[in-house]
């Protein structure tokens, strides 16, 4: 009889898309952590009770304050509280639930005290956040062999406070040194999930909406291959930045225009398809995720990662490409000012011999010793066209993505972008409902149910124009 152990595991690319949609690793995560931590004797009957406050519990944010000497946690807590709806615990809530005070209880009937606030169902569905209540280190470890993890540590630095690397105690207050001893233990406790907020200047609301938006980011329980789709503008850098990522993260690069191109020309079912448009552009929904389909499926997307540009148009465009085998897990948009990305492709010009694209504002004594031109597809006319046609399409694919794609701003300059598109894609993805791709409703209200005959929807003329510039391209 073969070894099944030393069979070779085949997993279909289609499969992994849906354990990310459905959060399926955090759940899995969520219940190994809570079996490890209370081992029960009936390990089945565990895991049906504990299913759905796993399934509850892997998306809220569990927040730990960490002392900070005169600066007002009670009030920063209520203002985060306020947007993330978290239960705040206090000492004096500890108090009140143990019946005497915090200076009595020994760090095990603490920390005990401290399972049952956080485990209360209020807790489980809103999250919570612990407000300077650890008293030492001891006090922390015990709260970790609970299981009481938390998924940030927020540590507040005021520029009024002492460097904590430094051992010369001239010029602090009396209780310095005790507090720095405090403080440094926590740190070292809580080191894999610590964060520090640098306060400044800045007013409470101020620094309460920096928490917020921290919470938001969590890191990633199983890291998985990348699947980038960048949404911009035409002018914004998209294409720029999907270059960056293939050489920073070796992501395969995948140029939609490029692409509908090299499938339109072939000879395969998709480009006859393609060639029967009745329009010189086609921009049937279905056949174009098709497209990208086909391409996102071959190896080299499947071991790397790949960047989409250049597509979707509408929402309707979103929803089928949602609907593919292995569908985007990054969607990142690029907010750039209009009259920014007009000027960026007026300084565009490309060289007539090479083909190359140069910068004649970064780069002006080209324009006097290489032959160049503006391309037909950056005339002022065809770019206004395009740049409306993008604005009116801009609210429905933010609102169809909702909370699940992120926002960087591209006025920056490349590097900053870069910088924040990799931290985007290296971090875990935005906690949010899943996008939902291609309903029954949305089929029934389609003008073809099928792909075998195109039926286009209807396209301004100078937009189309745009697009049959772009297809004119010689790549």
């Amino acid at each position: 009889m073969s070894n099944p152990t030393k069979r070779p595991l085949h997993f279909p690319p289609w499969h992994i898309p849906y354990l990310e949609k459905h959060r399926i690793y955090e759940l899995f995560h969520e219940l190994a952590r809570e079996l490890i931590i209370k081992q029960p004797d009936d390990h089945l009957l565990f895991i049906k009770q504990i299913l759905m406050n796993a399934a509850k519990s892997r998306d809220v944010a569990r927040v730990i304050f960490l002392p900070a000497p005169k600066i007002n946690l009670l009030e920063l807590s209520e203002e985060v509280s306020k947007v993330t709806k978290q239960v705040i615990i206090t000492k004096q809530a500890i108090s009140n639930y143990a019946g005497r005070d915090m200076i009595e209880l020994s760090s095990e009937l603490f920390a005990k005290c401290l399972s049952y606030l956080v485990r209360k169902e209020n807790c489980y569905m809103q999250g919570w956040i612990m407000m300077d209540c650890m008293r030492n280190e001891e006090d922390a470890k015990q709260l970790l062999k609970l299981g009481i993890i938390p998924t940030h540590t927020f540590q507040f630095i005021a520029p009024f406070h002492p460097n904590l690397e430094d051992i010369y105690y001239c010029k602090v207050p009396p209780n310095w040194p005790e507090q720095r001893r405090l403080i440094s233990n926590l740190r070292t406790v809580y080191k894999n999930t610590l964060l520090e907020v640098h306060v400044g200047h800045r007013q409470i609301p101020e620094i309460a909406a920096e928490c917020v938006n921290i919470s938001k980011i969590r890191k990633a329980v199983k890291q998985i291959k990348p699947r980038v789709l960048i949404i911009g503008p035409i002018g914004s850098g998209r294409k720029t930045q999907a270059e960056l990522l293939s050489y920073s993260l070796k992501l395969v690069p995948i140029d939609f225009e490029y692409l509908l191109c090299q499938t339109w020309i072939s000879p395969s079912e998709l480009g006859e398809k393609l060639r029967e448009c009745r329009n010189e552009a086609c921009f049937h929904s279905e056949l174009l995720a098709q497209v990208v389909n086909k391409r996102v499926l071959e190896e080299d997307c499947i071991l790397n990662g790949w960047v989409l540009t250049g597509f979707p148009f509408t929402e309707y465009d979103f929803k089928h490409l949602d609907s593919i085998d292995t569908p985007p897990n990054r969607v990142i948009f690029l907010e750039c000012d209009l009259n920014l990305c007009r000027e960026r492709l007026r300084n565009k010009r490309f060289n007539v011999v090479t083909g190359s694209v140069i910068d004649i504002e970064k780069n002006p004594a080209a324009a006097e010793e290489k032959q160049l031109a503006i391309h037909p597809r950056n005339n002022i006319l065809l770019v206004d066209a395009e740049l409306d046609f993008y604005c009116q399409n801009y609210g429905s694919l933010r609102k169809y993505c909702g909370s699940t794609a992120s926002v960087v701003n591209g006025d920056l300059n490349e590097r900053a972008i870069h910088e924040y598109i990799i931290a985007i894609i290296l971090r875990a993805p935005p906690a949010g409902d899943p996008r939902k791709g291609i309903t029954e409703e949305d089929q029934k209200t389609s003008s073809s149910g099928s792909s075998d005959v195109c039926d286009c929807p209807v396209i301004a003329s100078k937009v189309m124009d745009c697009f049959i510039k772009r297809g004119e391209i010689k790549y």
